[in-house]
């Protein structure tokens, strides 16, 4: 009897570390800069997930410690992405910033990123700008954006040139 308590709690305790490691195999997760489990990650339905960056190596772990041995995955929103976006346009172009002031947002505003418009399905290019890839704006007037563009329901354009990395 005591050989089968003694196998059993054997079993249990390394199907306990087995376990532990697996867990420790995880990366970090972080979601719209907030650390969180790997179970908050799964209940954020995927049509609001705007951008999904993996790093890995030193700057990960001097960043989150030792856990971040195995990388970070960032998430971010779309409703955040699109904040840091308008944060980080706001900062380079003066313009942009008054024209968001003037509206309280930027759902007024046609955007066209690398020559490509930005559609509810084709957010990629605007989510994913950030200091590195920002190249330059240009503000274009509302009257520019009907003649030019055919864009009949937008107060202004904003053609954003980047570099794709």
């Amino acid at each position: 009897m005591k050989a089968r308590i003694l196998l059993i709690s054997l079993l249990c305790i390394s199907t306990g570390a087995m376990a532990q490691s697996v867990a420790d195999d995880d990366p970090v997760y972080v979601l719209d800069s907030v650390v969180v489990t790997q179970t908050a990650i799964g209940q954020v339905s995927p049509d609001r997930i705007g951008v999904i960056t993996i790093a890995k190596g030193s700057k990960a772990i001097l960043k989150y410690g030792s856990q971040a041995a195995n990388g970070v995955v960032y998430i971010e929103t779309k409703p955040f992405a699109r904040q840091r976006v308008n944060v980080l346009l706001s900062s380079q172009s003066p313009a942009y910033d008054s024209l968001l002031h003037k509206y309280g947002n930027d759902s007024s505003f046609y955007f066209i990123v690398n020559g490509t418009p930005v559609t509810p399905v084709n957010e990629t290019g605007f989510m994913t700008l950030d200091r590195k890839t920002f190249r330059s704006l240009q503000v274009i007037s509302e009257a520019v954006l009907q003649d030019k563009y055919r864009i009949m329901d937008k107060k202004a354009g904003v053609i954003i040139t980047s570099t794709e990395d």
